[in-house]
C-alpha cells in the first residue's frame, strides 16, 4: 500500500453529519492502479461500495460526489474509488483494476457485501463488471450511464478517441463492432445480469444517457431476463445533482439481502 505522499497515517476526515472516517490514498500492488478509500472510524464495516468514475475523471472524482460518499459512510459502508487506468470504458484493464482493488480491500476489512455505483462511463464499466461476475456483486446503481459505445463514437469529440484507445480500434472505427462485441453494454444478454439487483438513474434532458434511444431500451432488454432492474427518472442535464440521491441509494442497498 502506498499512503498519500508526506503522510504516515491515513488522513482523518468527517462527513457533513460528523461521521469520522479515515481516507487512504493507495496504489494497489496487483494492478498498479490508484484508488481512494474511505472507511468509517471505529467501525467494523461489512459492506463496501465501489464508485466508478466518468470520462475524464479519476479516483478523486468521488470528492465531487461528497453527498453520496458521506451518505454511504454515515450508513457504515467502506467507499472505494479506483482510477480504472483512466478512460478505459470498462475494458479488460479496467476490470482488472476493480478485481485487484476488491481483493485488497477484502484482506483489510471484513466486508461480506459488495456494491457498484457507476457514473456515466463508469456505468458502462459497472455493466461489464456485473456481466463478468469476477467479484460477487450484491447490487449496482448506474447514474446517467453511457451504455452504448456506438453512440459514444458517433458523438465524436474526445470520447471517440478514448473508445479507440480502450479497444485498440482503427482510426476510422470500422472494427468497432467486432472488437467491442462482448464489451458493449447495449449488446449484452439479459441473462448477464440475473441475480444482481440494479437501479438506474437517468434524465430525459441528458443526451449521453439518452433514455429514448439507449438507456430505456437497455432497461427493457434486461427486464426480459430479470425483474431486478429498476429505473428512476430524474431531472437536469448529464450527471446533474438530482442524479445523486444518497438516501435512496443507501435504502436500495439496504433492501438487498
Amino acid at each position: 500500500m502506498t499512503i498519500r505522499a508526506g503522510a504516515v497515517e491515513p488522513v482523518t476526515r468527517r462527513t457533513a453529519h460528523h461521521t469520522g472516517y479515515d481516507e487512504h490514498a493507495v496504489t494497489v500492488p496487483r494492478s498498479g492502479d490508484r484508488a481512494l478509500i474511505a472507511v468509517p472510524s471505529g467501525a467494523t464495516p461489512s459492506a463496501v461500495a465501489y464508485y466508478l468514475h466518468g470520462r475524464t475523471g479519476d479516483e478523486r472524482s468521488i470528492d465531487d460526489r461528497a453527498g453520496m460518499r458521506d451518505g454511504l459512510l454515515d450508513a457504515g459502508y467502506v467507499v472505494a474509488s479506483p482510477y480504472l487506468h483512466g478512460d478505459r470504458w470498462g475494458n479488460r484493464s479496467a476490470q482488472d483494476a476493480v478485481v485487484a482493488l476488491d481483493a485488497w480491500v477484502s484482506r483489510r476489512w471484513p466486508v461480506t457485501r459488495r456494491f457498484l455505483i457507476g457514473e456515466s462511463m463508469g456505468g458502462h464499466a459497472a455493466a461489464n463488471a456485473v456481466r463478468l461476475r469476477e467479484v460477487p456483486w450484491d447490487g449496482a446503481v448506474f447514474i446517467a450511464p453511457s451504455l452504448s459505445l456506438r453512440a459514444v463514437w458517433e458523438r465524436g469529440e474526445h470520447g471517440r478517441d478514448t473508445v479507440r484507445d480502450a479497444f485498440d480500434l482503427s482510426a476510422d472505427g470500422h472494427d468497432l463492432e467486432p472488437k467491442t462485441e462482448n464489451w458493449d453494454a447495449v449488446r449484452h444478454r439479459p441473462g448477464d445480469y440475473v441475480g444482481v439487483p440494479i437501479r438506474v438513474y437517468a434524465s430525459r434532458e441528458d443526451e449521453v444517457a439518452n433514455i429514448a434511444g439507449v438507456t430505456g431500451p437497455w432497461v427493457e432488454m434486461i427486464r426480459r431476463g430479470s425483474d431486478s432492474v429498476e429505473f428512476v427518472e430524474v431531472s437536469g442535464p448529464h450527471v446533474s445533482e438530482d442524479h445523486f440521491r444518497a438516501a435512496e441509494i443507501v435504502e436500495f442497498f439496504g433492501t438487498i439481502r
